[in-house]
């Protein structure tokens, strides 16, 4: 949906509007407001005054926020945070729906889309069901949470110390990873059975894969969920991932918010605030199941309960079991070359691996300026994302010309099948959640295996392409639409998926394999694959228009401190030698009590006033501005004094 399609549309005031959201980003998102500054109180203000004009209540939370603790040596982070709360209250409420988002940005950019778009489509939501003019059974509770780019410090304040936090929650939390593409619902609190089954059912627009919620366990990427989770509420975590480069940077402003990507989180929103809001929150979070889900086209959210996922997955491996039994009785493979071609399907998985670990290292290597791309996605990445998809093609298609001859084609493809489902296997019991990657594509080329036996060549061809169907419903899809997570972990999911999808593909791919030249194949492949990645590389921009994130830090003096542990406002932050961050201490400052470790030597304590803004930086002596293809990110000014104790 384009801007001026948007205009001309006139929804109802009753529905959500992608077109009187984006008025509030445009408010929200003229310039960059990170706690602490002016723009930052401006924007909070803004907020209130549009909550009060819809006939609302807002409150602001005023309290110190405490990030969850990282690494041991990293500085303790906390800061005053100002929390939003609006209620709607519910007619007999059995628990709370919250809408979440942030409205704080990062210094070096406006956020229009982390987190404005989900700010703007919380206040929409907020005026489309105060003009619907009745009440939900449940209290509807708009949460826009502080200081979560600097810590999730205004999440966790809210869970710690306010009493909303407290009773039967459940939370739709929106954000943005990137500036436009469909709105994955990525991860849930567990068990998770009633929040999915009510966003299967009511989400206009589902989108929504378990393998996601796997992929975040071992990817380092914290929302406020990360704190509302802990804290007892029950979360879906949406956002868009698509254009990542624009992520944290100058160019995330209005005019790189996509509408359509705006309606979505919208109209999902709005549906499930209605459909929570209506529910028995008691029933609907308790139980101890979690389901499997992902999407089949045309926009089908399937989802069946995680302990299935085992069962499922000795299926499919009891399936090809008996394809291998069955196609040794009928002699079309022996015992030793099928035990020898599973053995060398490692082979194209772990060089697969090992070229998805230093893929994103080659392009950097090529091109030194993708060093200051966000997320490790560029610009025009799809020549690119080719790329990654075509390599792991020619990786398997090279290790099947090297042995189709020696070992035979049945006996590979075998090969990698068993493995699929061994891989169906372990992930039934250790991830259920990413197990249907595996498990539905295993059991349907087994099935269609079996059947292609006893048939005919016409026949058999049939029955074999019927029989990948689910291979090409799920693995194609789930390798393109895992590419936006950046080509940094393109090993993880993108290309061990086409590899099994091209490994199960390989008794078709035989029937045209031709018998001269053969070799000719595997080159073209490797051709392909090498002029996606030079032309990929070709087109991706290096300009003003275009620019990359550099970084910039002046400091003063450099002393070593000793706290151990920090009382701010009667909250106790325990400290190693590292010390501890406070953001937005407010124009009066705060009173902090400090207690330190018992020792005989003298104690300096070593105070730092430290600035994020890159706005900044133009004021210090011999500063140089960058050029106009790179702007300052991660920025950091530091002025520090020592003080004997």
């Amino acid at each position: 949906m384009t801007r001026r399609a948007a205009s001309r549309s006139r929804r109802p005031d009753r529905t959500f509007s992608a077109e009187r959201a984006f008025t509030q980003v445009e408010r929200i998102a003229v310039a960059p407001h990170p706690v602490g500054t002016a723009e930052h109180a401006r924007v909070r203000d803004h907020l209130v005054g549009e909550l009060r004009r819809l006939g609302l209540k807002p409150e602001v939370q005023e309290a110190v926020g405490v990030a969850p603790r990282g690494e041991r040596g990293e500085p303790v982070t906390a800061g005053r945070v100002y929390n939003i709360v609006a209620v709607i209250p519910g007619t007999a409420p059995t628990g709370r729906v919250f809408v979440t988002a942030h409205y704080d940005s990062v210094p070096e950019g406006p956020g229009a889309n982390d987190d404005g778009a989900g700010t703007a489509s919380a206040i929409e939501t907020a005026r489309a069901l105060v003009a619907a003019g009745t009440r939900l059974r449940n209290d509807v509770v708009f949460l826009i949470t502080d200081a979560e780019e600097t810590g999730l410090l205004g999440s966790e304040a809210f869970v710690k110390h306010h009493p909303l936090a407290q009773g039967r929650n459940v939370v739709l939390n929106n954000e943005a990873r990137g500036s436009k593409g469909p709105v994955l619902m990525f991860r849930s609190t567990e068990p998770n059975a009633g929040l999915i089954s009510t966003y299967g059912s009511a989400a206009p627009m589902p989108v929504a894969d378990s393998v996601y919620a796997e992929l975040m366990k071992l990817l380092n990427n914290d929302t406020d969920f990360t704190a509302f989770e802990p804290g007892g509420m029950a979360v879906l975590d949406s956002a868009y991932a698509n254009a990542g480069t624009l992520y944290h940077s100058v160019l995330d402003d209005p005019a790189h918010v996509d509408l359509a990507a705006l309606q979505q989180m919208g109209d999902n929103t709005l549906a499930l605030v209605r459909a929570f809001g209506s529910a028995d929150l008691a029933r609907l979070t308790s139980g101890n199941d979690n389901l499997v889900y992902f999407n089949l086209p045309p926009g089908l959210l399937i989802r069946y309960p995680a302990w299935a996922a085992t069962g499922l997955a000795v299926l499919a491996l009891l399936a090809a079991l008996a394809l291998i039994l069955l196609a040794r009785r009928r002699g079309v493979v022996t015992l030793r070359r099928t035990l020898l071609g599973t053995a060398l399907a490692l082979i194209p998985i772990a060089a697969g691996a090992g070229a998805g670990v230093y893929f994103w290292d080659l392009l950097k290597a090529i091109r030194p300026a993708l060093n200051g791309t966000a997320t490790t996605t560029p610009y025009r990445p799809e020549l690119l994302w080719l790329a990654v998809l075509t390599l792991a093609t020619t990786i398997l298609i090279t290790w099947y010309a090297l042995l189709r001859r020696r070992i035979g084609t049945t006996e590979l493809s075998l090969g990698i099948l068993t493995w699929a489902a061994l891989l169906a296997l372990g992930l039934g019991i250790v991830s259920p959640g990413a197990s249907h990657l595996a498990a539905w594509p295993t059991l349907g080329a087994a099935l269609g295996g079996l059947a292609a036996l006893p048939c005919p060549p016409r026949r058999r061809t049939l029955a074999l392409t019927t029989g990948l169907v689910p291979a090409a419903l799920i693995l194609l899809p789930s390798a393109w639409n895992t590419l936006p997570t950046g080509l940094q972990y393109v090993g993880y999911a993108p290309i061990p998926l086409m590899i099994l999808f091209t490994g199960l593909l390989l008794p078709l791919i035989e029937t045209v394999w031709p018998h001269r030249r053969s070799p000719l194949i595997p080159l073209t492949a490797l051709t392909v694959s090498i002029a996606l990645l030079a032309a990929g590389l070709l087109i991706e921009p290096f300009d003003k228009e275009h620019p990359r994130r550099t970084s910039l830090a002046y400091g003063l003096d450099a002393d070593t401190a000793a706290v151990r542990a920090l009382t701010v406002e009667g909250r106790t932050i325990t400290a190693d030698p590292a010390g501890f961050a406070f953001h937005a201490p407010g124009p009066g400052g705060v009173e902090a009590t400090l207690t330190v470790a018992a020792t005989n030597d003298k104690l300096r304590l070593r105070v730092t006033d430290i600035s994020p803004n890159p706005s900044e930086m133009s004021a210090l002596p011999g500063f140089i501005p960058p050029p106009n293809w790179l702007f300052l990110g991660d920025t950091k000014i530091s002025v520090t004094k020592a003080y004997p104790l």
